[in-house]
């Protein structure tokens, strides 16, 4: 679990860092804004390979509602309490 929450907060750090974005109009740079977002992240794991792709899905689907339920910008994995 832990190797796991370290690789899931990588990624939700680099997504959440700002990035530029560049309006153009007829190829001309009118501005630039700093845009930031966040990111749900669901994690699950699974020690058998006999659990189907569904289901591992559905898993990881159900954990990043519970994230984005905590607040948003979180991590949780499946099983994990609220």
């Amino acid at each position: 679990t832990s190797q796991a929450g370290v690789v899931a907060e990588k990624i939700r750090a680099t997504l959440s860092a700002p990035y530029p974005l560049v309006i153009k109009h007829d190829g001309k740079v009118e501005s630039a804004i700093e845009y930031h977002c966040s990111a749900s992240i669901g994690v699950t794991l699974f020690l058998s390979h006999e659990i189907s792709l569904a289901t591992l899905l559905n898993q990881a689907d159900v954990a990043m509602y519970q994230a984005k339920d905590s607040g948003r910008n979180s991590i949780r994995f499946y099983g994990e309490p609220g």
